[in-house]
C-alpha cells in the first residue's frame, strides 16, 4: 500500500499520454515511462508535499500483451480506485482525440460501453470530485472531429466533468491544464505553489 496521503490517479487507454502528463506536471521529479505504452504497474510520483499523481497502466487493449495480463492490470486499477485507503482527491482521464471516435463507435456497434466512458464514469463514482478529462493530441485533429468527440461524451450519462483540449507536442492548453490542477490543490489544501 502506498504511503501517499492524497492521490490523483491519471487514467486513459494505452498511449493516450498519461506519462507525458505526469512528466509535464512534475518536471523536477524523476521522469516515468520512457516509452509510450509501457506502464504496466501503478506508479506514484510526488506532485507536492503529501500529494501524489498516480500513473496507472493503460486501461484496455495493450499491444503485444496477453489477454490475461490485460485482465490482471484492469483488476489492479479497479482495486486501487475502489480502495478507501487510496485517499483519492479526484482523477484525470486522458483521451487520445485522434482515435477516440473510432474506438468508441466500434465498441458501440458491438453493444459495449466504450472504455474511456467506462473509466470516466468509474472515476466519478469513486472520487469526491468530478474528473478532469483531457482531450489530448488535438494537434492531430481538426475542429469538426474535436467537436464530434465532445458530442460523443455528451451522449453518455456521466458526472459533471471539465473537458480540456491539450497537445503536449505543441503545448496548446497545457498551461491552462496545469493552472487548473494548481487551483484545485490550492483551494482544497491551501498549498502554495510558487515552486511547482
Amino acid at each position: 500500500m502506498m504511503k501517499a496521503r492524497y492521490n490523483i490517479p491519471v487514467t486513459g487507454r494505452p498511449n493516450a499520454g498519461k506519462t507525458t502528463v505526469i512528466n509535464y506536471l512534475t518536471p523536477s521529479r524523476r521522469p516515468v515511462g520512457k516509452k509510450a505504452g509501457t506502464t504496466l504497474r501503478i506508479a506514484p510520483v510526488q506532485l507536492i508535499h503529501d500529494i501524489f499523481l498516480v500513473d496507472l497502466p493503460g486501461f484496455g487493449r495493450i499491444t503485444k500483451r496477453s489477454k490475461s495480463l490485460e485482465e490482471k492490470i484492469k483488476d489492479q486499477i479497479v482495486q486501487f480506485l475502489e480502495d478507501p485507503n487510496s485517499s483519492i482527491i479526484f482523477g484525470i482521464h486522458i483521451i487520445d482525440s485522434s482515435t477516440f471516435h473510432v474506438v468508441t463507435e466500434r465498441l458501440e456497434r458491438k453493444g459495449i460501453i466504450p472504455i474511456d466512458i467506462e473509466m470516466i464514469q468509474f472515476l466519478g463514482e469513486t472520487t469526491t470530485k468530478p474528473p478532469i478529462v483531457l482531450m489530448n493530441k488535438i494537434d492531430k485533429v481538426r475542429a469538426p472531429l474535436f467537436n464530434r468527440n465532445v458530442d460523443i461524451l455528451s451522449t453518455y450519462n456521466i458526472p459533471k466533468i471539465e473537458i480540456m483540449p491539450t497537445s503536449f507536442k505543441t503545448k496548446d492548453g497545457c498551461r491552462e491544464f496545469r493552472n487548473t490542477i494548481r487551483s484545485i490543490i490550492v483551494k482544497e489544501f491551501g498549498v502554495k505553489y510558487q515552486n511547482w
